[in-house]
């Protein structure tokens, strides 16, 4: 195997109960165009044999692992990056496959540019069953977003460690999600440059049942709620769906009012028909991906509400 060069990067990733993804994850380092300098894993506390495979697959590279049985996914990744060595950080998650060239063309910006802070890095969902096939669907694409107002996702995600500490890392009064959203809008706040590259690429397997599609979607809503983040998004939910409700529950009396409210339904699955770039997917699988996005915002507006009025968390962004 050709050598390749190690670049002055700390690799942080969490895991619990990934036993089954750690072979892959470590085959996706291995093959990786260059390696971190080290890579710090924390352990949540599996009850499978993760910390076993961990070990046993690290090999030769530089992993130190740190167990903190019960952990939230905050509190595990503040933990690795307590322990880099390095003043870059790749973060990701164990259940990924990462491309070869992610961590060169993730990391790239912040070893040639000392004025970006942070960037956000690529994805791409997989499955063959029903349910992850409409998951991807309902999954804005890339290139449909907005480079300049992108929030990365920690699968794929690289940031200085001085940027991070001055945000306050991840924010570990949150339940289980919306660390990452919590953090880069902190970070966003404090006037700090992120760039996209989206061309460093992760792989993750999208949820297999509907049960935990719904329950996935519902804990992101919950930390959003919990952290205060993206009110205008879920003020916009209620509003659409609020008047939609509105309009059915008065067509018994007022038959006419369906006309709007199948016209509204149409029109908003026009919208997304073109937003989400529909067009390249069968008739089946655009409406299912049509299903899908109406599913995803019940499931986040029922957390977010639960984040705001019964969480004891008062963290705000």
């Amino acid at each position: 195997m050709r050598a390749r060069r190690t670049i002055p990067v700390t690799l942080i990733l969490t895991t619990l109960n990934e036993e089954a993804g750690i072979p892959l994850f470590f085959q996706g380092v291995r093959a990786s165009t260059v390696l971190p300098a080290d890579i710090v894993i924390c352990d949540g506390g599996s009850t499978d044999a993760t910390v076993e495979a961990i070990r046993h697959e690290a090999g030769m590279l530089p992993v130190t692992l740190v167990i903190e049985a019960g952990a939230n996914i905050a509190r595990g990744r503040n933990a690795a990056v307590a322990r880099a060595t390095q003043d870059i950080l790749a973060i990701t998650d164990a259940g990924c496959r990462i491309e070869p060239l992610w961590l060169e063309l993730l990391t790239e910006p912040l070893l040639n540019d000392v004025s970006i802070d942070a960037v956000g890095g690529g994805y791409a969902l997989e499955g063959e069953t029903w349910v992850q096939r409409c998951t991807e669907a309902a999954t804005l694409p890339l290139e449909a977003q907005d480079p300049e107002n992108f929030l990365p996702s920690s699968r794929s995600f690289a940031v200085r460690r001085d940027a991070f500490l001055r945000a306050g890392g991840y924010p570990e009064e949150l339940t289980f999600a919306g660390e990452d959203t919590a953090l880069c809008l902190r970070m966003r706040a404090l006037g700090m440059r992120f760039v996209t590259r989206w061309d460093a690429v992760v792989h993750w397997e999208t949820r297999r049942t509907l049960k935990s599609f719904l329950w996935q979607y519902y804990l992101y809503g919950l930390g959003d709620g919990e952290a205060r983040s993206l009110g205008w998004r879920y003020r916009r939910i209620a509003l659409k769906w609020g008047a939609m409700l509105l309009l059915l529950l008065c067509s018994p009396l007022l038959p006419w009012l369906l006309v709007p409210a199948a016209l509204g339904v149409a029109a908003y699955a026009a919208h997304l028909y073109r937003v989400f770039r529909w067009k390249r997917l069968s008739p089946l699988r655009a409406a299912g991906g049509f299903l899908f996005v109406l599913l995803k915002e019940a499931a986040m507006f029922a957390g977010y509400i639960a984040g705001r009025v019964f969480s004891p968390k008062r963290l705000r962004t």
